[in-house]
């Protein structure tokens, strides 16, 4: 599903069509999430009381995740940040037990995972900035827990920039 179905599809508000529609800024920071984390894919989600919504993707092995793709956000590994709002980083998933057996871990053969949530400015969760691979990758760079934090907190003042006009910019 592209970005005008999603749309379409009434998922989003119109603030968060308009911010995907800043997809070239998206897509740069997805990308160089890629490059950092050296994961092959990378995506923001967002989350509903019960589902993980994908925005935006940085996919150029065709992961298999697309825009518009929707899930029970029990399933899925973001669901962490609703109980603990840190980075989260997991080099090898199929040795961890907490997160092996989740559908999502299975369906797309995920043994690496960085992300980060994502807040807007005013404290509410939006969702996730997540990086991907079915290769088991090592997180070395002790500074990528708060690059990715950065990238999160960037990515919700883009979603925030497009609000109601009341309310403040970041």
């Amino acid at each position: 599903m592209n970005e005008s179905t999603l749309a379409a599809s009434g998922l989003l508000t119109t603030a968060e069509r308009a911010a995907i529609a800043e997809i070239e800024a998206t897509t740069s920071i997805l990308s160089l999430v890629t490059r950092l984390t050296s994961l092959r894919f990378a995506g923001i989600a967002k989350f509903t009381d019960s589902e993980w919504i994908v925005c935006s993707v940085y996919d150029p092995t065709q992961f298999g995740i697309e825009v518009g793709d929707t899930v029970d956000i029990e399933t899925t590994l973001c669901s962490e940040f609703r109980r603990d709002p840190q980075a989260l980083f997991l080099s090898r998933i199929s040795d961890n037990q907490r997160f092996c057996d989740r559908p999502i871990v299975k369906r797309h053969a995920i043994e690496s995972y960085a992300g980060a949530p994502i807040f807007l400015p005013d404290g509410t969760l939006f969702g996730a900035l997540c990086a991907l691979d079915s290769r088991a990758v090592l997180f070395e760079d002790p500074d990528l827990e708060e690059t990715l934090m950065l990238f999160a907190r960037l990515i919700g003042c883009i979603f925030f920039a497009n609000p109601d006009p009341h309310q403040a910019a970041c």
